[in-house]
């Protein structure tokens, strides 16, 4: 009877876990002042150290940050980098300048904390956890962001999540075209 019970757990429970390499980034956002909150998740059919070299890598963040003019490494050091991004803005303020503090930990977490430049807050960090037996990443995304506009917040937090979702789609196309390491 026990080992019945623990096949019929297992079973109901499995479904709940089991990888979907296509579904959609599930996005969760709260305005706050000019700008919010956001987070994200999705799995990628690759394994950390793929998601890693693509995300990681400055020189080519264009592949997963669509409005990306550019990305310069300012200083480095053991575990961090500064970085400044510039990206594109709206009509009045064409880019839009951010200088940040990257903490990265190999394979795993890639955080970032605002130093300068026209966002008054952006703070967030991006995690990758390996599902699948390593085969795969679990990906999550989170952002603290505001920006000084004459649009209203809530149109900030749409820009948010809008980019969260699009970032997160190109890093899995990405990802998963890239040949094995």
């Amino acid at each position: 009877m026990r080992a019945s019970l623990i096949v019929l757990a297992l079973f109901i429970v499995a479904p709940a876990s089991a990888q979907d390499y296509r579904a959609a980034p599930q996005v969760v956002a709260q305005r706050d002042g000019n700008g919010g909150r956001a987070s994200a998740a999705m799995d990628v059919a690759a394994p950390p150290q793929a998601v890693w070299a693509i995300l990681s890598d400055c020189a080519n963040a264009r592949r997963y940050m669509r409005e990306l003019i550019s990305c310069r490494v300012l200083e480095r050091g053991d575990g961090w980098d500064v970085r400044e991004h510039r990206v594109r803005g709206w009509p009045l303020k064409p880019v839009l300048r951010s200088v940040s503090r990257i903490t990265l930990e190999p394979y795993r977490r890639l955080a970032f904390h605002r130093l300068d430049g026209d966002w008054t807050r952006s703070d967030g960090e991006w995690r990758l956890t390996p599902i699948d037996g390593g085969r795969g990443t679990h990906v999550e995304y989170e952002w603290d962001a505001a920006i000084r506009s004459p649009f209203p917040g809530s149109w900030t937090l749409s820009v948010l999540v809008g980019r969260m979702r699009s970032s997160l789609l190109d890093l899995r196309r990405e990802a998963e075209r890239a040949p094995a390491r």
